[in-house]
């Protein structure tokens, strides 16, 4: 009894988030039929799509945030930074297991984000001693540092979106300052070095980023079909499976990191629109679920589920617009893809249970 009444109190009280989640998840089905390949990633992308459903149901109603052990947090670090070493001596981004393909610096963040918040949940403000901070630097960036030498752009993003988390959980400002310096020195000093040890694809997307019309048949030919696309829909698009760029398969990992430009193309500016909304009063009912939630855990948990999800709309959005270098992000909630399908329903299941958990709100 007493479940049905709290179930009823959430849907109440958070049916805007939940309809605002629900609309995303259609979004993103709508945007994988627009690519016009119904016999492969579209139904693909359905499973995935319910099979983070069950997570995220499984884990509002059956799960408390509160139980989780700081040791089972450790052993899944260590397992996956073993996991991360593997793919680092093969040079592979993926665990191939038979069909299905698993990205692990997708389950990194989530493993960080408890991690880093439980290590926080016994402390009654956000401050952090220079020890602590030094501490969860190395914390966050040795997993990181595998992940570098085959994807080298998401290990960056990664390490920022918790280096951001870590400033505002109470980064002191003293370590802050010493290490922007100190990053700025060896960045001048070795950025000869690193430019040299760059792949010919990764100076490329640098190339194709400064001057993508001197490049727009190689290095920049991405960015150019890209904005190409998100032009061409104008203000109200041209129809599901109407557009040139999408239907001709001049867009290139359309299913993927441009994922937005196929919802772009399609449904315009309005549409793209639409999707800025919806995602952002999401974010924005996370932060507030961050505010009123009573205890430190749920509040750093909340407030690290946001940051993870802005950053990565911020890269992947800016880099398909031209206003950075494009990357390999993909975009949740257009995007298609199994591992950051499951990683992002399980951080917005947690995120929903801290506002589930209503005896724990102020």
């Amino acid at each position: 009894m007493e479940i049905l009444v709290r179930t009823r109190n959430f849907l109440r009280e958070n049916y805007l988030a939940l309809l605002a989640f629900l609309s995303l998840i259609l979004i993103n089905i709508i945007n994988q039929l627009g690519m016009g390949e119904t016999g492969s990633y579209f139904w693909k992308s359905v499973v995935w799509n319910l099979i983070g459903l069950v997570f995220f149901f499984v884990i509002l109603f059956k799960f408390d945030y509160r139980r989780v052990s700081l040791e089972i947090l450790w052993i899944l670090y260590v397992a996956i930074l073993f996991l991360l070493i593997l793919l680092a001596i093969l040079g592979k981004r993926w665990l191939v297991l038979g069909p299905i393909s698993i990205q692990p610096s997708e389950f990194l963040k989530i493993i960080l984000l408890y991690l880093i918040s439980l290590i926080f949940q016994k402390k009654r403000e956000f401050r952090l001693s220079i020890v602590e901070a030094i501490f969860l630097i190395i914390v966050i960036a040795l997993p990181v540092s595998f992940l570098l030498p085959v994807d080298l752009d998401y290990s960056g993003i990664i390490f920022l979106m918790f280096f951001v988390f870590l400033c505002f959980l109470g980064f002191p400002k003293r370590l802050l300052l010493a290490l922007t310096l100190i990053g700025l020195i060896l960045a001048i000093v070795l950025f000869p070095f690193a430019w040299s040890r760059l792949k010919p694809h990764q100076k490329g997307r640098i190339y194709g980023y400064l001057e993508p019309e001197k490049y727009k048949k190689t290095w920049g030919y991405q960015i150019t079909q890209s904005l190409i696309a998100v032009g061409s829909g104008g203000l109200t698009g041209q129809g599901l499976q109407k557009g040139w760029s999408t239907r001709l398969n001049y867009l290139p990992a359309k299913n993927t990191d441009l994922a937005f430009c196929v919802w772009a193309e399609a449904f315009g500016f309005i549409g793209a629109t639409v999707f800025f909304l919806i995602y952002g009063y999401l974010l924005y009912w996370g932060l507030e679920v961050s505010r009123k939630a009573k205890d430190i855990l749920g509040k750093s948990l909340s407030l690290g589920v946001v940051i993870i999800l802005l950053i990565q709309f911020f890269f992947n959005i800016g880099g398909v617009i031209g206003l950075l270098p494009m990357t390999s992000i993909p975009q949740p909630f257009l995007s298609y893809g199994g591992s950051v399908t499951i990683a992002t329903y399980i951080m917005l299941s947690i995120l929903f249970n801290i506002a589930f958990r209503k005896d724990f709100f102020k």
